[in-house]
């Protein structure tokens, strides 16, 4: 009776585990999940149904913060406003990581401290924590990564000088390529939005410039992989290859560059939501709501 129990018991465990492993897995699967949340609560304007969903969604996957949809930081600035229930403190002490990398150009309204005071946690401590957060950066990625950022503008303002330039690009695939190799992808997580002497580093600006490398096929490949999971915004991505399109004179895949030239916008936005995009419509309110204010 106790092996039968026993074996019972090993073959729940792996049945569950198998069936949270894609989940865990691909990142993409709950950014289109977010999509979908997002577009109900964003063009559908049901608030109240998008804070239900969002809830359940957290309970399965870690938080996250997409790009400008911000679903876990908005989830929780919505559930205080229509008394959900969010989780109180460990909620809010899970979203300071995610708001951390942009903390000098994040636009904070004047109800975030407020939030998080009313829930006893003060701006001091707030600020303590993103201190500990910029702790555990990898400190040689955000050296190596202020050069390569600044390699990265070096020669194209105010001039261009397109011979110099290439050679700088070519560094800078070089650097990538080591990372990958090394360390992963450089993420927000890894190495901030912030490097030495404050000097800006997006991510999606360096990617983009590698769409005319001779390594193209294989950043191609080798980001789509830290797309699935999370480590890499999917616009940023995309652009990587629309790019790469458009200098071939191919239409692009995502629309990225010119969404209005696109010719079938079902196919673009097929291929938008393979990697966790939102559709050409969507997007657009995203960006103009992020943006108005």
């Amino acid at each position: 009776m106790q092996k039968s129990f026993f074996f019972f018991f090993i073959i729940i465990l792996v049945f569950s585990c198998n069936i949270r492993k894609p989940q865990q897995m691909n990142h993409i699967t709950y950014l289109n999940k977010v999509n979908e949340i997002d577009s109900i609560y964003r063009m559908n304007n049901d608030t109240v149904t998008a804070v239900e969903m969002y809830q359940k969604l957290f309970k399965i996957y870690p938080p996250h913060n997409s790009y400008l949809i911000e679903e876990y930081q908005n989830y929780i600035k919505l559930s205080d406003k229509y008394h959900f229930d969010f989780g109180g403190k460990e909620s809010l002490y899970k979203l300071i990581p995610l708001v951390a990398p942009n903390w000098k150009y994040n636009r904070m309204d004047k109800g975030f401290f407020a939030l998080y005071k009313k829930y006893g946690i003060d701006s001091i401590e707030v600020e303590n924590k993103v201190a500990e957060w910029q702790k555990g950066l990898n400190k040689r990625l955000i050296d190596s990564f202020s050069i390569a950022f600044f390699r990265n503008e070096e020669f194209r303002t105010p001039i261009y000088n397109s011979k110099l330039q290439n050679l700088n690009d070519a560094k800078n695939a070089k650097l990538l390529i080591w990372t990958f190799k090394n360390y992963g992808f450089p993420s927000l997580q890894r190495i901030g939005l912030l490097g030495n002497n404050d000097i800006f580093m997006p991510m999606g600006n360096l990617l983009n410039h590698m769409a005319d490398e001779e390594q193209y096929q294989y950043f191609k490949e080798k980001i789509l992989k830290y797309v699935k999971t999370g480590e890499c915004v999917p616009i940023d991505y995309a652009a990587l290859i629309d790019k790469r399109a458009y200098s071939e004179g191919r239409e692009c895949d995502y629309g990225t560059f010119n969404d209005l030239s696109i010719s079938d916008s079902i196919r673009v936005n097929k291929n938008r939501r393979k990697i966790g995009m939102p559709s050409l419509k969507h997007s657009r309110k995203i960006h103009n709501d992020y943006f108005k204010h």
